[in-house]
């Protein structure tokens, strides 16, 4: 077995690292095999060495390996440079214009450089030659739910369940569906969770327009939300995800809700708030933080251990520290810190009560005492916005999540929120507005 071979099992193997070691010593044997370029190249990709991928494309890209091109194509995409994916992933279906997958991915680059319009008859030619491939369907979805055409959005949605995966990663319930068709009037109805934090907190709404209509509602949910929604929703049923699941007459997905009941943009449920703490939650935290002598500012940037986070919404700490000022109390909201973000928080004077915050609760809790949160995208804008507190979301021009939609500086979701979107890919505009509306707001 030569070492091209030994590459390909590791790769398999998903041993990135051990393959590229292989592929490196028989390029030094073979240095103009295509080929064996091609596989060290796709696996620098995974290695999220996009950079030195691109190099191991040029000779197969010379051999019309229309394979290099696509690869070529999605290490530029990671890299943010969308222009030159889009011109290497349309080399790509030249050479072969039956390859689905280029036309998906030149349809999803059209999307994250904030053109869903362009995208969608790209994607749809993708689904034409791949009848049934539900990541298409679901980049489809995304694109009307971006441009807020949402009762399109949500028809294909649903493929968000095989996302990746060639099995359904939806509960598999016994008993009906509920389609938003049925009455249900006096029926219990169970509304389980699904994606992130942030996902349930804004969704959670819909669970009351289910009682609204007359239904018994039972929310399973993470344990880490089960406080925070037990103590809001208490003539609902609100279960830890691990306990026994009591009867019921039809079951539904969190956010399938808005496509039963045929949400637009203009028809979203309850404004913001819909979710607070108990005074003694609040007392808690008004002694902890002392005195008050100064507007307080709860502040995020970028949790180091996600790396989605880290590509498509990263801000890094000194960075956004950089609008701190003595006029304000500054807090972080961040539970994840280490020794360096401590000292870089020490040297900004920002507080931090990380060893407090053990669950949403608490967070809540903190987040009650401020008169303004200033958070890239993640859970925390989400729960401050429910909570109706003041809240300024630093969003990227490129790659930023549909659920903000396109061109607005403010949310439908959340009545108490702003958007500041970066413009050419830099942070430097947004910080620059947020410090004028910063010398507005005091």
């Amino acid at each position: 077995m030569n070492e091209f071979e030994q590459g390909n099992i590791h790769y398999m193997a998903k041993e990135y690292h051990e393959a590229s070691e292989c592929y490196k010593r028989f390029l030094q044997q073979e240095p103009n095999n295509y080929v064996v370029w091609h596989n060290l190249g796709i696996t620098l990709c995974q290695l999220g060495q996009d950079e030195e991928a691109l190099t191991c494309f040029d000779l197969p890209c010379q051999h019309l390996y229309a394979e290099s091109w696509l690869s070529r194509g999605t290490a530029l995409r990671n890299l943010g440079k969308y222009k030159d994916a889009l011109i290497t992933f349309a080399h790509t279906f030249a050479l072969d214009p039956k390859h689905s997958t280029a036309y998906s991915n030149y349809g999803n680059t059209l999307r994250e450089f904030g053109l869903p319009e362009l995208a969608i008859p790209f994607l749809k030619i993708a689904q034409e030659l791949t009848p049934g491939n539900v990541n298409y369907e679901l980049n489809e979805s995304v694109c009307h739910l971006m441009k807020g055409d949402l009762i399109e959005g949500w028809k294909k949605y649903e493929a968000r369940w095989y996302y990746q995966s060639d099995i359904s990663l939806k509960p598999k319930l016994p008993g009906p569906e509920y389609d938003g068709s049925q009455d249900i009037v006096g029926r219990k109805v169970l509304v389980y969770y699904e994606q992130g934090f942030g996902d349930s907190i804004q969704f959670i709404r819909f669970a009351r327009v289910l009682k609204d209509k007359g239904a018994e509602v039972t929310i399973i949910t993470k344990p880490q939300l089960y406080d925070l929604f037990k103590y809001n929703f208490p003539d609902l049923i609100v279960l830890n995800a691990d306990v026994q699941i009591p009867p019921y007459h039809y079951h539904v997905a969190l956010m399938d809700l808005p496509k039963c009941f045929g949400t637009t943009i203009d028809t979203i449920p309850y404004p913001t708030p819909y979710l607070d703490v108990d005074e003694g939650m609040k007392q808690f935290w008004k002694t902890k933080l002392g005195p008050k002598t100064k507007k307080r500012i709860g502040l995020l940037s970028s949790p180091n251990k996600i790396a989605f986070i880290s590509r498509f919404r990263r801000i890094e700490l000194e960075q956004l520290l950089s609008i701190t000022s003595d006029e304000y109390e500054f807090i972080s909201l961040s539970y994840e810190v280490d020794e360096q973000i401590l000292e870089t928080l020490a040297k900004y004077n920002v507080k931090t009560f990380h060893e407090n915050l053990t669950g949403f609760y608490n967070t809540a809790g903190l987040i009650s005492q401020m008169d303004l949160v200033i958070s890239i995208d993640t859970v925390i804008p989400h729960l401050s916005g429910a909570m109706g507190v003041p809240t300024w979301v630093m969003l990227t021009d490129y790659g930023c999540d549909w659920r903000w939609f396109m061109n607005r500086n403010d949310s439908p979701f959340y009545n108490c929120m702003k958007l500041f979107r970066q413009t050419n890919g830099s942070w430097e505009s947004v910080l620059e507005t947020i410090k004028q509306e910063l010398k507005q707001f005091g």
